[in-house]
């Protein structure tokens, strides 16, 4: 995000800043800093001779006063002010998000989507323009929760890197001497930019980059022991980057797997999740539309995976839109791909109508080991999926549930838990 920030900030939002009145910020860094340590709060608060009502107050003023001594007004902030930064990542959060449900879902629904869908008896009068306002309402709330995660990306706190090759990274560091030499070989090369001769400067730099990154490479690689040689190729450059991409998919179709199958639960269900649920036969448009803590928790396994493991940002950047169109495709009723691996449009079919089965986001896996999943029948999905009879019998089967998405005993045998055998 810090990439999308700074051309933000390049190209409109210093010179939108500037414009600005000059209104009164805090310094939340300052203020921040002179919040005390549990340790002190704790003493303070356990003095005899003061009231922890009175404590508490001076605890607060000091923060006010240290907040304010700067001075900072809204038109003076310099583009790393963190209070800046929240209020620009937001705005470009939002607007994102809002772009990429309009174009992808538009695109989906005019191009893609099955339109023999809006007769089925269960797709609602005016189904759409619920859909595009419930998702309107929604995105700003998920970008509010969502801001604080890019905020942590911008201010160095995830694990988003630039260079594909750890090479280019070493050139980098050493060049602009952030940080200092970390091998005998970049000590010789800094040896040699003091000479100030700007050809031994580059060769010795290209010379010592590429012998460090080869001596960390092999490092690493022996860490994994007879393995070393078979994970040596995806342990830098692109190697690593499909490694990484594979793990982004797994790692996040488990956690929205779990986040999803949480939100079914009955205490979570009608206060969070069931609004998704209105749309028995979805559009494109029903993708993002949800009460916005259903969707921000959907959400989490993304940002929680770069805080944890190494990724190229803008690769992540490609990806995290990568996964909001396929939130749209899933919900695009063209039944076109059968698979038992992919978790398809036909399988969230399924998963609108009957409710409690088919919850993962990319793949299967989840929902085999979990038991819920339920195979799309290729004559509702593939074959038959815009005849009458079909819809009507959907139709009977989705009212049969009860206000959980629970069959009930007029439910069909199939969508009943099957009897356990008892042990003999």
């Amino acid at each position: 995000m810090d990439f999308i920030l700074d051309k933000a900030d390049e190209y409109v939002l210093d010179s939108f800043y500037r414009s600005l009145p000059a209104i009164p910020v805090p310094d939340l860094i300052a203020g921040l800093a002179a919040i005390p340590s549990l340790a002190d709060s704790y003493s303070l608060l356990s003095n005899t001779t003061t009231p922890p009502l009175d404590t508490l107050k001076t605890i607060a003023s000091n923060v006010v006063s240290a907040s304010t001594a700067a001075g900072l007004t809204l038109n003076s902030l310099e583009n790393d002010n963190i209070f800046r930064q929240i209020i620009s990542l937001f705005h470009l959060t939002l607007l994102g998000a809002f772009l990429m449900y309009f174009t992808f879902a538009s695109t989906s629904y005019f191009l893609v989507f099955d339109q023999a869908h809006t007769k089925h008896p269960k797709f609602l009068k005016n189904q759409v323009k619920l859909e595009i306002q419930m998702s309107v309402k929604a995105l700003p709330g998920i970008a509010v929760l969502t801001t604080p995660w890019f905020l942590g990306e911008v201010r160095g706190y995830s694990l988003l890197y630039s260079h594909i090759h750890n090479v280019d990274a070493i050139i980098e560091r050493t060049a602009a001497a952030i940080n200092p030499p970390s091998s005998v070989i970049q000590e010789t090369f800094a040896a040699a930019i003091a000479t100030g001769a700007p050809s031994l400067n580059a060769t010795a730099l290209n010379a010592a980059a590429h012998a460090t990154a080869a001596a960390e490479h092999a490092a690493l690689a022996a860490k994994f022991g007879p393995l070393g040689p078979i994970v040596s190729p995806f342990l830098d450059g692109w190697g690593y980057v499909f490694i990484s991409c594979v793990a982004f998919l797994l790692f996040t179709d488990c956690g929205i797997y779990w986040v999803h199958r949480l939100l079914h639960h009955p205490l979570v269900y009608k206060r969070l999740h069931k609004p998704h649920h209105k749309w028995i036969i979805p559009s494109p448009y029903s993708s993002h539309a949800f009460h916005f803590m259903d969707g921000y928790l959907q959400s989490v396994p993304y940002h929680i995976y770069v805080f944890i493991i190494p990724m190229q940002k803008y690769i992540y950047l490609g990806m995290f839109g990568a996964v909001n169109l396929w939130s749209v495709l899933i919900h695009d009723g063209e039944y076109k791909l059968e698979s038992n691996v992919v978790n398809s449009a036909a399988h969230h079919a399924v998963h609108h109508l009957y409710f409690n089965y088919n919850y993962g986001q990319y793949f299967t896996f989840w929902d085999r080991i979990g038991g819920s999943y339920r195979k799309p029948k290729y004559e509702e999905h593939f074959e038959v999926k815009s005849k009458a009879e079909t819809w009507k019998k959907q139709a009977k089967e989705v009212d049969n549930f009860d206000e959980y998405g629970k069959p009930t005993a007029a439910s069909d045998d199939s969508f009943k838990p099957k009897p356990t055998k008892k042990a003999l």
